[in-house]
């Protein structure tokens, strides 16, 4: 016969479903738990009508501003509610949660730090500099600055990331700077078949981002040993893939202003 003992020990049907859909024993966030449904997206919803775009924008703007000054992690829905001047409930709908703002303030960011990006790959054109590595080197340079010069952009990419959803859509991100890196490369050297080469840029990238991270974390900037560390780790990778030397392309900088 069970003694009280025993039967405490016992799962019950319900233990038994808990269990199941809960195996690491961890109880969902109470915002989870009170409202419909057991997900919380982590994506921006994205507005069509005009009215709705620009609250969109104003939003990412506020964020922005609050970033200058704060660590991403302390700043809440209802800070950049007061610092747009919007109702919370405007914020939430847009950004259900800190993550998604994270997100596209990031894809913003990135599009003004790609154009920065593609301005330095016009001037290596124009010196025509034999050395990718050279090339690779002016590139981080100019990525390097950027982060020094936005601490927006720094918390963004290299402050912690407040959700898986946003580690995905910095892979993402650097995904795409592969891509970009890769044609700027093409315009400058004749490039060989190497098959997924924008990947293992995007890779050196990613390698640069742990460099980078751990440098802001500590010390609030990229300091330069870091800088250097991170591109001898990234031309020592890349060696595995490109021979030591790419000649140049005929007509690398015609036409470069």
């Amino acid at each position: 016969m069970a003694t009280p003992s025993d039967t405490r020990g016992e799962a019950t049907p319900g233990r038994r479903k808990a269990a199941a859909g809960n195996s690491a024993g961890v109880r969902p966030k109470a915002s989870q738990r009170k409202g419909r449904s057991e997900k919380i997206e982590h994506v921006a919803r994205k507005p069509v009508q005009e009215r709705s775009r620009q609250r969109f924008e104003r939003i990412l703007d506020a964020m922005e501003r609050l970033l200058q000054t704060s660590d991403i992690e302390n700043i809440s829905l209802y800070d950049v509610a007061r610092e747009a001047g919007l109702p919370p409930a405007s914020i939430h709908y847009l950004f259900p949660s800190i993550a998604a703002l994270q997100i596209e303030l990031g894809n913003r960011l990135l599009e003004t730090s790609t154009a920065d990006v593609l301005d330095a790959q016009k001037a290596m054109a124009r010196l025509r500099n034999p050395s990718w590595q050279d090339w690779l080197r002016a590139m981080g340079r100019r990525a390097c600055d950027h982060f020094n010069r936005s601490r927006p952009s720094s918390e963004i990419v290299l402050a912690p990331m407040l959700h898986r959803e946003s580690k995905r859509a910095a892979i993402a991100m650097n995904d795409r700077i592969g891509v970009s890196m890769l044609e700027g490369l093409k315009e400058v050297f004749v490039v060989p078949e190497v098959p997924g080469l924008a990947h293992r840029i995007a890779l050196a990238a990613d390698i640069a981002d742990v460099l980078w991270s751990r440098s802001y974390i500590f010390n609030g900037r990229i300091d330069e040993e870091t800088f250097e560390e991170s591109i001898r780790l990234q031309i020592a990778y890349l060696r595995t893939v490109l021979p030591e030397t790419l000649p140049l392309r005929r007509d690398a900088g015609a036409g470069g202003t």
